[in-house]
This record gives C-alpha cells, sequence and structure tokens, in this order.
C-alpha cells in the first residue's frame, strides 16, 4: 500500500502560478460564425413564408483579457468597420 502525506495541503497554500501582464498589442485568433435573424415578432407575417432564411455572419467576443484592454463593463464602444477590418475603440463620454 502507498504511503500517504500525513500533511494536507489546501489549494490556498500552494503554490499559484502568476500571470505575466499581457503586452499591447495582444492577438486574439477569432471566427466568423453564422446565425440567422427570425421575424417572427407580432401579427408579423412574411411575404414568401416558405422562403429558406439566410444565414447572417456573428462574431461573439468575450473573455478578461478585454477587461485587461480597458473594456470594462457598460463601456460604450465605437465600430469603425473597413474593408478586412473592425475597430473598436472607447468612445468619449460627453
Amino acid at each position: 500500500m502507498a504511503k500517504r502525506n500525513d500533511k494536507r495541503e489546501t489549494r490556498s497554500t500552494k503554490e499559484k502560478s502568476i500571470k505575466k501582464a499581457q503586452k499591447h498589442p495582444y492577438y486574439r485568433q477569432l471566427k466568423v460564425r453564422t446565425s440567422h435573424y427570425y421575424y417572427h415578432f407580432g401579427n408579423f407575417q412574411p411575404v414568401d413564408r416558405y422562403r429558406p432564411i439566410i444565414p447572417v455572419p456573428w462574431i461573439n467576443i468575450k473573455g478578461y483579457w478585454l477587461n485587461e484592454a480597458g473594456f470594462t463593463i457598460d463601456t460604450p464602444l465605437q465600430v469603425t468597420v473597413n474593408k478586412g477590418r473592425i475597430i473598436l475603440t472607447i468612445r468619449p463620454v460627453s
């Protein structure tokens, strides 16, 4: 039988890994996914009810790295869209 360690360690006493501060620019790899707009609100009846639903591209951005970059919860954003580039900047509060 294996010898058991009599001294128990709690998680708080174990050596914790310290994350290094992220240097900017910090690159993340995201993927454009597919979604759909469903127009079933109220009494709205589409012209062609059996028309195929056209997929819509969408991007989900979340993570603690947003907070580290200054994008805290409820921060107003300005979105600038160019060909092949989307720029998110914090909108100044007026």
